[in-house]
């Protein structure tokens, strides 16, 4: 049985090319993604780390914090009232 090198090396040789074209082409698909996300995220951090609330989120967190000082104002009349109660028995 006699192989030729030469002869698989030049069957192997586009099938070699192919694979690094597939390889350089996926490689710069990620790139494109990876450019895509960096830009999708500085619409949604700033460069110093801050986050920057969407419209919706902000609306949520506003009607959140006004819920929260209308029962930490409760609260506090409360305790108002209990310190009143327990110091004029």
């Amino acid at each position: 049985m006699n192989i030729d090198i030469g002869k698989i090396t030049g069957s192997l040789l586009p099938v070699l090319l192919a694979a690094m074209w597939w390889l350089i082409s996926s490689i710069n698909h990620l790139q494109l993604e990876i450019n895509s996300l960096k830009g999708n995220m500085m619409l949604l951090i700033t460069p110093n780390g801050t986050i920057i609330p969407s419209p919706g989120n902000r609306e949520a967190r506003s009607e959140l914090k006004e819920e929260l000082v209308e029962r930490l104002t409760d609260l506090h009349v409360r305790l108002k009232l209990v310190e009143e109660k327990q110091s004029n028995p």
